[in-house]
């Protein structure tokens, strides 16, 4: 096993242990848990830039098999560059995507073509750097862009007592329906083509921080249109903790998070109890990541979630039991370079197809804070 590989476990099983104390109020101990994480992570990001050196170094040094031209990363940029330009492949090209990609040919008139999934790995490393509400919903792949899906109706049934060899009661379940219709959501992206000119050129590396970011803005705000339309006001942090023990079914306590943006974490940033201490707790196991009552503190951004009317908002529940989140798998590209012909560039159109639904509407509340 790999150095990085080894201190990662170690960085895992603190983190885990960190949350646990904290969790159980023992901040003193979760701090100095805390100190060793840290050092932990330091010491893994060093190993991992280690072993990460040695592995290129030993590519760049392999020695190539006979007749071999390029390294599978540049082939396989190469036979989906061409799949999605509409040109041919040669036939060592053809031999290698039958073998070891499998990628489809062209499915638009101008070429076109789905995103990989090596490729596709490239861009969810590009989405980590945003807030995505999709990662907190719960995410159901489709197989076709409309259907249903069954769900749990509300119960306050029990299991019910029996004596030894009798029949077992039989109680009604009541089940309800979740309808989803999958739409197309996509962008348009103008390239040079004098950089479309290199065959190996890696496009969804260059695409990949504008895409990342078009794709996770759209399917928020899909998100939160869906969001409880009705709210009621907050005006302190007794209002907010009311909210999260009373107005929400203790069902939903364990995986209960509050959503808000930049303005609703300054707020909680000024809030503090009767001895004056504050009570938003940072996360000892995440960096620049808040807690309150022990639950999650999502911020999104103002330009994402505004702020109407002086109007602060505030969701808080859990999202996963709240949303269903209906995607048809993988990223579409195709390509024309008729608008762009003046300008010497292609257009590059992104394609992904989801819908958000509500499943379980009790497992969110919405609220505002009024400012002054």
């Amino acid at each position: 096993m790999r150095k990085s590989d080894e201190l990662k476990k170690i960085v895992d099983e603190l983190t885990a242990q960190a949350k646990q104390l904290q969790k159980d109020g023992k901040i003193s101990e979760a701090s100095d848990v805390a100190d060793k994480l840290n050092a932990a992570r330091n010491e893994y990001m060093l190993a991992k830039s280690i072993d990460d050196a040695e592995k290129l170094n030993f590519i760049d040094n392999l020695v190539p098999a006979a007749g071999a031209k390029l390294n599978d990363r540049k082939m396989q940029n190469r036979i989906f560059n061409k799949i999605l330009l509409g040109r041919r492949l040669t036939e060592e090209e053809k031999a290698y995507n039958d073998a070891a990609v499998g990628q489809q040919e062209g499915v638009a008139e101008k070429g076109g073509a789905m995103v990989p999934q090596e490729q596709i790995a490239t861009l969810r490393e590009y989405r980590k750097a945003y807030v995505s509400l999709k990662d907190y919903a719960d995410v159901i792949t489709a197989g076709s862009m409309t259907g249903k899906m069954p769900a749990l109706a509300d119960t306050t049934a029990t299991l019910a007592a029996f004596a030894e060899l009798s029949e077992v009661g039989q109680q009604d379940v009541t089940f309800s329906q979740v309808n989803y219709n999958i739409k197309d959501y996509g962008a348009i992206i103008p390239v040079s083509n004098s950089l479309l000119a290199d065959a190996d050129v890696d496009l969804i590396s260059i695409l990949g921080r504008q895409l990342a970011r078009m794709s996770v803005n759209g399917e928020n705000a899909a998100i939160i249109a869906k969001m409880p339309a009705e709210k009621a006001s907050l005006s302190d942090y007794k209002g907010l903790t009311k909210a999260l023990n009373v107005d929400l079914d203790a069902a939903y306590a364990g995986n209960s998070k509050i959503f808000t943006n930049q303005d609703g974490l300054e707020w909680m940033s000024e809030l503090d109890d009767a001895n004056k201490r504050p009570l938003l707790v940072p996360d000892v196991t995440a960096p620049d990541s808040y807690l309150f009552r022990g639950h999650e503190i999502v911020v999104l951004p103002n330009s994402t979630l505004a702020t109407a009317s002086k109007a602060i908002p505030f969701y808080v529940g859990s999202l996963f039991d709240y949303i269903a989140y209906f995607e048809r798998a993988g990223l579409e590209l195709a390509v024309s370079d008729q608008a762009g012909f003046s300008k010497n560039m292609t257009l590059i159109r992104a394609i992904e197809r989801f819908d958000a639904v509500v499943d379980d509407k009790n497992a969110m509340k919405a609220y505002t804070v009024t400012t002054a």
